[in-house]
């Protein structure tokens, strides 16, 4: 007699691989996310809904192909695979079906169905099965719901994905030093209230002067860390590389300097170092109305979190963003 075909579900191996590829680059995007820039963000964000879209809908086009063309079969339910999720901080139980069937040549074969359910299968109940001749053991159980909805699953979910990357890439955020007061033409009497524009990582700040006359939009589009270069240790930990861009919006603009502000202390960017990670460095330049210039600027930091400011000559914070 020949013994029955197990089979836990050829499409439950691939899933489980594949989401267990998905949740370690989460992790790691999740641990990253902070430095990294809007356009970055947005295209993640993008390409999980596209993966996640066909991780969902190529399994359940497969299932209805298999629903549509298999071979029919009478099954009888003859257990319940238990799976435990999270919910709401409650943890749910599923059971999937284990369906033991006999092909025309006299082989059994026992598959776990895709789909399940809170509540137990009653063991003996019978049902029509649907499976390939030529590999019988995959199966499933022969109704449209098993692929219907993983599919809708796999739409919403990725469409949701798909559009909340479209938006975080265009969500490029303008921030400004507010000038809010009085301030006289003609003898400089009066007193101008500042307020200091902030933002994260990837937004772009305008830089007002006391008049609210815009001067200069800056964005720190990303930041790296590094604890080893050619030329040396960083003294206080970490070498932090920050990619600047800058556009001129008048002819040479009120000089700026920015400096990282951890633990209370700034630290300004002019740690030395040869790592290609940080080239090129950006340089000081004259820019004139309309151009532009970008590159990295090098802190020797402690701590990977704190503050990138914006200051002007006289000190005053302009511009901060967080990370």
């Amino acid at each position: 007699m020949i013994g029955p075909l197990q089979s836990r579900g050829w499409r439950s191996r691939r899933f489980d691989l594949v989401g267990w590829l998905l949740l370690g680059s989460v992790l790691l995007v999740w641990w990253r996310w902070s430095s990294l820039s809007w356009h970055a963000r947005g295209m993640i964000l993008a390409a999980y809904g596209v993966v996640f879209g066909l991780v969902m809908l190529l399994p359940a086009l497969r299932t209805r192909g298999l629903l549509r063309t298999g071979a029919q079969a009478e099954g009888t339910v003859v257990g319940a695979e238990e799976r435990t999720r999270t919910r709401r901080n409650d943890v749910v139980t599923y059971y999937y079906p284990r369906v033991r069937f006999t092909t025309p040549d006299g082989r059994q074969v026992v598959f776990t169905s895709g789909l399940g359910s809170p509540s137990q299968p009653q063991m003996g109940y019978r049902l029509r099965v649907r499976y390939r001749p030529g590999q019988p053991e995959q199966a499933e159980v022969d109704r449209a719901t098993t692929w219907m909805l993983r599919a809708g699953f796999g739409v919403v979910g990725g469409l949701g994905l798909l559009v909340a990357g479209v938006v975080v890439y265009g969500s490029e955020s303008e921030a400004g030093y507010v000038s809010n007061g009085t301030y006289d033409h003609i003898d400089g009497t009066g007193q101008i209230q500042a307020v200091p524009a902030s933002g994260r990582i990837g937004e772009m700040l305008r830089v007002y002067d006391e008049f609210g006359d815009a001067q200069l939009e800056v964005t720190v589009a990303q930041l790296r860390f590094s604890t080893e270069d050619p030329l040396g240790q960083p003294k206080h930990g970490l070498y932090m590389g920050a990619y600047v861009r800058l556009y001129a919006v008048v002819d040479q603009p009120d000089e700026l300097a920015i400096a990282a502000l951890v633990g209370g202390r700034y630290y300004r960017g002019d740690a030395v170092t040869g790592s290609t990670a940080f080239d090129p460095s950006l340089d000081d330049l004259a820019l004139e109305s309309g151009e532009r210039a970008s590159g990295w600027l090098v802190f020797d930091v402690p701590d990977r979190h704190g503050q990138l400011v914006l200051r002007d000559l006289d000190e005053h914070t302009v511009g901060a963003w967080r990370y």
